[in-house]
């Protein structure tokens, strides 16, 4: 009995050790790499300051009592004493130090558990395990927006504007899109059943999750020898890929749709390498760091230009980061004109730093710029046009509206005579 309890006390001692420790990793990789200087003492103070203001664990006068401890180490070490006095694991108390420390930073800062770690895998080597369909929600209903090709889902007749009803045993009316992506999920072989509920008909279809691999990159061929290229995310070789296929077909085409929507970004270098091969000349962005030697201006260079042909570009509220750097590249320098929704706002670069082989904390070190010197952060890019970017009863507006746009812009400018932004783009020959 009494050796169990020294292997229990042990562990317990192992478990708050190494929180300890991914705190003090924590406080170490703010103070190195985030882009506005903190000392560790500033980050102490603020974190628990943030902690003391939000917590429910003591009297206004045991927070006044911490507050006057001007030493930020000896408060900290106060402060952890207290909350062990009131039942709580120190690896707890640890763990809710690095949560305040988080929330004192930028929106994107954050701490990434195994299950995120996972989770950014998925959205960076582009494979998970799963059944191939893309949800979104849309008035309180869980909406299918896209179905993965050669995936279970495809092969089983799913179709774009499905509203999934249950999944497996669980109804979907009040289930978040997060549960419900979670629910999705699963190990390779496993069955899966959905309800559906298509215009008036309910169907249940039975599914195995399989390991699916994201294409991140759709292209074809429309009427009037338009190229679109569906951009998912920038992966790290979206732009010869690209390249690839405006080399391939420019000779025969008049015109060029980039899909932007719901693409959440990706390789910043990407975005960059894709703009110069619409642009010949002039800034795509300029990237700024905590110290003045970090500042880097990515320009455009007429070698690497490949086609002057006339772009359309569709964004909508998910088009974040590197997508709207390309975006707003092409806006600004005249280059395309967009159409959709205003964008998501996102114009920070972010650099993971490992705390342990399955954690991460993931931290703003740069802003960029645009060419004109605005910031997208928090502010997103307007559409020349707004059109909804929701696809219903299999129509595209947003699209439809681009080649509208792009097939004869005097009709066009009759149908609709005002841009939102004004931005004028290269007259027909």
């Amino acid at each position: 009995m009494r050796i169990a309890f020294l292997v229990l006390v042990l562990f317990a001692s192992l478990v708050a050790s190494d929180a300890k420790m991914k705190y003090e990793k924590v406080l170490f990789n703010i103070e190195k790499n985030y882009f506005k200087p903190f000392s560790k003492k500033e980050l102490i103070s603020k974190s628990i300051d943030n902690f003391l203001q939000n917590t429910s664990y003591f009297t206004s006068s045991q927070k006044q009592k911490l507050y006057k401890i001007k030493n930020e180490n000896e408060k900290l070490e106060h402060l952890v004493k207290l909350l062990i006095k009131k039942d709580l694991l120190e690896s707890e108390v640890y763990e809710m130090l690095i949560n305040s420390c988080m929330n004192i930073l930028d929106v994107h800062s954050r701490y990434l558990d195994k299950k995120q770690m996972q989770e950014l895998k998925i959205k960076t080597e582009g494979v998970f395990v799963g059944l191939g369909i893309n949800l979104s929600k849309i008035e309180n209903s869980l909406v299918v927006v896209k179905v993965l090709k050669n995936s279970p889902a495809s092969e089983s007749g799913i179709k774009v504007s499905d509203i999934v009803l249950k999944i497996n045993d669980a109804t979907c009316d009040e289930v978040s899109l997060e549960r419900a992506i979670k629910l999705l999920r699963g190990d390779v072989g496993e069955r899966v059943t959905l309800g559906i509920k298509r215009d008036a008909t309910l169907i249940d279809i039975q599914l195995t999750r399989e390991t699916i691999e994201i294409e991140t990159l759709e292209f074809k061929k429309l009427k009037n020898r338009t190229l679109y290229f569906k951009i998912s995310s920038f992966d790290a070789n979206i732009a010869q890929k690209i390249s690839s296929k405006i080399k391939e077909h420019q000779g025969s085409s008049r015109a060029i749709v980039l899909d932007l929507r719901g693409n959440p970004g990706g390789f910043v270098s990407q975005a960059v390498e894709v703009a110069d091969i619409f642009l010949n000349r002039g800034n795509i962005i300029t990237q700024v760091g905590r110290e003045l030697s970090d500042k880097k201006s990515y320009d455009a260079s007429k070698q690497k230009t490949l086609t002057d042909l006339p772009l359309a570009v569709l964004i909508d509220s998910n088009t974040a980061s590197s997508a709207e750097i390309l975006s707003g590249a092409l806006r600004i320098h005249n280059r395309a004109t967009l159409f959709g929704k205003r964008t998501f706002g996102k114009g920070s670069v972010e650099s993971l730093y490992a705390i342990n082989k399955d954690e991460s904390l993931s931290l703003t070190v740069a802003h960029y710029f645009l060419a004109d010197a605005s910031s997208i952060e928090g502010v997103g890019i307007l559409p020349d046009y707004e059109v909804t970017t929701l696809v219903t009863e299999n129509r595209d507006i947003c699209l439809e509206t681009a080649k509208e746009f792009l097939y004869s812009r005097k009709t066009f400018s009759k149908k609709y005579p005002t841009q939102m932004n004004g931005v004028c783009t290269k007259e027909e020959k």
